[in-house]
Parts: structure tokens; sequence; C-alpha cells
């Protein structure tokens, strides 16, 4: 007989081995121990695997089809000094498209390029959980941002009250945004169009989706079958990998304000007794290394055992999907790489679910 007593005992050794495993592998000095999985490949094979696979891909071109303009103008702003990307849903360095064109745009300009981040005290239903593992997410993304020369700026409050103020500012040339479908961002894309100026363009990068929304479909889409074939026949030009985002040439004049993150986490409007959760590390390091476990350890078992709540079979991304960090994007191109196309269940059931059935909510 089945008892909900034996599923709450099953599923909190399965996150408590999880943190046990985290905590092992993410060590304060960053040396990871060679842990063999069911492959019989090192611990951190992934990591190493997708730094090469981002040098083999320097240099390639950007498809003009993942952005589009949302300003009349096109061009640079001529004497301007830099370039400004505007993350909100894609909360990573690597991996991003928005940033990777946001990059090649300031190197043909010869620009500083500036990350800027605009943070609300409240935001729909959100708890302190969700914020804390997006702030630390995000401490991880300002590190990398110091590694690369690229200024990084956490604005507090609505975007239209910061950000044209700050584009005025830093006498920002361009504006890079990601794709967001939800009501509230598609809100402030809007307000913050007619408040920045009209000599600056304002561009959007599909930094989330494999194929581009506006590529995949024109229309809306209500199920995977009617949509599974307009994603699918895009995926080879598409479905490509992802450019190192490398050291930035042109330095800021000035260098951004340092951010308190104590101070910040304390002045959040949100529901603070709901607390952090313990075996999911925030950022791209704890992502990837979760995806890394998946590939080894469960994939095999995911198409038949995804749904048994004794088994733990699932992937245990959706923290990093929900941030969008580099996990879920390098799980896509690593299905490209590996095995998409190949006779595998659970590959192939995993990958419907990453490639197919996220647009349908998009």
């Amino acid at each position: 007989m089945f008892h909900i007593r034996d599923l709450t005992t099953n599923m909190s050794a399965n996150k408590n081995n999880l943190k046990r495993q985290m905590k092992s592998t993410i060590s304060a000095g960053g040396k990871q121990p060679k842990l063999t999985g069911e492959k019989g490949k090192e611990s951190g094979w992934l990591l190493k695997e997708v730094a090469e696979l981002r040098r083999a891909a320097q240099g390639c071109e950007f498809n003009k089809k993942r952005l589009r303009y949302l300003s009349d103008t096109q061009k640079v702003k001529q004497s301007s000094q830099g370039v400004l990307y505007w993350m909100s849903r894609d909360q990573r360095i690597q991996d991003n498209w928005a940033l990777i064109y946001s990059q090649q745009l300031a190197l043909a300009e010869k620009l500083p390029l500036h990350i800027c981040f605009c943070l609300v005290p409240k935001f729909l239903d959100a708890t302190y959980r969700q914020y804390a593992f997006m702030l630390k997410g995000l401490q991880e993304v300002v590190k990398e941002c110091k590694s690369l020369d690229i200024e990084f700026h956490l604005l507090s409050g609505e975007p239209v009250h910061n950000l044209p103020a700050f584009v005025k500012s830093w006498n920002i040339g361009a504006v890079v945004t990601d794709f967001n479908p939800l009501r509230i961002s598609l809100q402030w894309i809007d307000t913050v169009k007619k408040h920045l100026p009209s000599d600056i363009p304002f561009i959007q990068v599909d930094a989330h989706n494999v194929v581009p929304c506006w590529e995949a479909s024109t229309k809306l889409e209500y199920g995977a079958r009617t949509i599974r074939g307009k994603i699918t026949k895009h995926l080879q030009e598409f479905l490509t990998d992802m450019p190192l985002v490398d050291t930035h040439p042109y330095c800021a004049s000035r260098a951004a304000k340092i951010i308190d993150w104590e101070e910040v986490l304390s002045s959040l409007e949100v529901d603070h007794n709901v607390c952090e959760v313990e075996w999911a590390q925030p950022g791209t390091t704890g992502g990837m290394f979760m995806l890394e476990s998946f590939i080894d350890q469960r994939l095999h078992i995911f198409a038949t055992h995804r749904n048994n709540p004794n088994s733990d079979a699932v992937s245990h991304l959706s923290p990093w999907i929900h941030a969008a960090s580099a996990a879920f994007r390098r799980k896509d191109a690593w299905l490209s790489a590996h095995v998409l196309g190949k006779e595998d269940s659970g590959v192939d059931c995993i990958s419907r679910r990453s490639l197919v059935y996220r647009y349908i909510s998009e």
C-alpha cells in the first residue's frame, strides 16, 4: 500500500542527496573532486565541454532573425559612450544571444558595454525564496562582469522610472533587451520605448527560445501538434552553438556603483516566511552541475519514470529554467550536439518538452 509518509521520506532523501552532491562539487575554493557518474566521466566534464564549444564558436555570424527593432532608429547614436544591455528575463552572461549581440554591436562601434537590471521590490506573488535565488544568481553575474570588464548596474524600481534616465546619464548610444511575453514585461517594454530618446535604437533579441518566437509562428498557438512542425523546420538554422562573451576591450570612463546585496535583500517587499531551499545552488554554476547530474544519472530513466514520485528521474532544473540561467540553454545545445535525432526515448522525451512544449506558453 502506498503511504504519503513514504512519498515524503523518499522526496526528502532525494533532495538531501542533491544537496550533499552540490556541496561536494561547488566547494569554497572552486575545486571539484574527481567523482564519476554512470558513464564513467569525471565530475565537471560538462563545464569543460561547454568551454570548448564556446571557443569553437568564436567568430560565428549572428543571425539577424533573432532580433527585431522596437524603434524607428536603427543606427547607434554618434558620439555616445556605450551600448546597454537591459537584462530582464535572461539572467546570465554566457549562452545569451542578447548579450552576445550587445557585445558585437559595442565592438563594431568601439564602445564600452554596460548591463543593467531593474529590480522591483515586489513582482506578482513572488516570495523571498524566488527573489533570493534570483539575486544570488545575479551576484554570480556581477562577478563574471567584473572579470570581463563589463559594467553591471542594479537599478531599483520600475524600468520606466530608471532606464531612460540611466541612458541619458551615461550617454548610451543603443539599448538591447531580451524577450518576455508576460503582460507586465510587455508593458515595461512599451513604456520604456516611449520615454527613450528618438535617436537611440531599441533592439529586442529572443535569447530565451531556440527559434525566435516571431520566427516560429505569427499567430496564437494552442497545442504542440500544430506548432511542432513550425519549430522543427527551423532547428537547423537556429539550433547552433553560442560563442563566448569575452573580455571587453573598451572600458567605461567611470565604474558602476558598488551593490550592497544585504541591503537589497532587506529592502524587498515580499513574504519573508517562505525561506530559501538548500538543495538548489543559485546561479549558472549550480545549474550546470544539476544539468550534468541529470545527463549522467537520470536522463536514461526520464521517459519511463518521470511521473513516478518515488523515482528520482526528473531533471530538477526548474529553478534555473525559471531564472533563465545558462543551464537550460546549454541543455538545448547539448541535445543538438550529442543526441538529437537518435533513438533514445529519454532524450526524445526531454527534447520535446524543451524544444516544443515551452513555446505554447510563449
